[in-house]
């Protein structure tokens, strides 16, 4: 194999296992949100993260290694990443879960159809890929009605589209740098969280601090670090059609940490969308040429 044949293939591989990273998460803050709201799961477990990596960067500040393009992109991906889950957030206590998870998951194709307009030319393979996780998606969550809950989570899809673009145009630069400059913009929800509701205590944080520490080094240092190796050298709409393994493993890890029942439909959704992925990496126009 070529060396550039070896990096897609570390590429693709780093996005693959910070989907199933994500994915294996969402049962894990099932549990956490039980014992402290929203607003303070994301803020808490990101300054976990910052706490974590205080020392690194402290170290190439330091030694003036850090670039003022991590430092940028960072606070974009991270702002881009705060506003799209706060988006999310709020249209899903209008709209139920499964229209949510559907709708937020659609930008893959706002991605696909950008980067289709930008090229002026794109692979069957791509659109047939498309197709089928799009039918995978659906299957999945089962979808019903618009209304405003389901306009607000719309919105939010195409910030994290947005997030998705801005991680490609910073792909370049120092993956742990910029992560941590990531973990900076969710910190703000905690003036929300202030102002909303009582000071966090060290009796409600300490029973689920274990599943905290897992989102906060695993979930978001080393999965952020990774999704921004990947991309370097991974087209946008290709990434976001991998990181549809995201919600599509989520059901089976559901199943292994909390015993959740996995549905005929979940299955049959997860087939279409890793057979979606196997038509994505496979076509030529899914990498960039370093």
């Amino acid at each position: 194999m070529s060396a550039h044949g070896k990096q897609r293939v570390r590429g693709v591989v780093a996005l693959i296992i910070a989907s199933v990273v994500w994915g294996s998460t969402f049962p894990i803050i099932k549990i956490v949100v039980k014992h402290m709201n929203s607003f303070r799961y994301v803020w808490i477990r990101n300054l976990l993260a910052v706490l974590a990596m205080v020392p690194y960067i402290a170290y190439r500040l330091w030694r003036g290694s850090v670039a003022k393009r991590s430092v940028i992109g960072g606070l974009l991906i991270g702002s881009a990443y705060t506003l799209a889950l706060w988006l999310q957030g709020l249209g899903t206590f209008y709209t139920t879960a499964s229209n949510s998870a559907f709708i937020t998951n659609l930008y893959f194709i706002y991605l696909h159809t950008y980067e289709a307009l930008k090229r002026k030319r794109y692979d069957h393979r791509l659109a047939v890929a498309v197709i089928i996780a799009l039918a995978g998606l659906y299957i999945m969550t089962s979808p019903a009605g618009f209304g405003f809950g389901e306009a607000v989570v719309l919105v939010g899809s195409f910030i994290w589209a947005l997030q998705i673009l801005i991680v490609d145009r910073y792909s370049t630069a120092n993956p742990l740098d910029t992560a941590f400059f990531m973990l900076l913009p969710p910190l703000t929800l905690s003036i929300l969280d202030a102002m909303l509701f009582e000071l966090p205590t060290i009796s409600s944080i300490l029973p689920v601090l274990p599943h905290l520490l897992y989102l906060s080094l695993i979930a978001s240092i080393v999965a952020y670090a990774l999704q921004l190796h990947g991309q370097k050298y991974v087209v946008a709409s290709t990434a976001s059609t991998i990181y549809l393994v995201e919600p599509a493993s989520a059901p089976l890890f559901a199943m292994l940490i909390i015993n959740e029942s996995v549905s005929t439909a979940q299955i049959a959704g997860f087939t279409l969308i890793m057979l979606a992925l196997y038509l994505s990496i496979t076509s030529r126009y899914s990498y960039k040429l370093l």
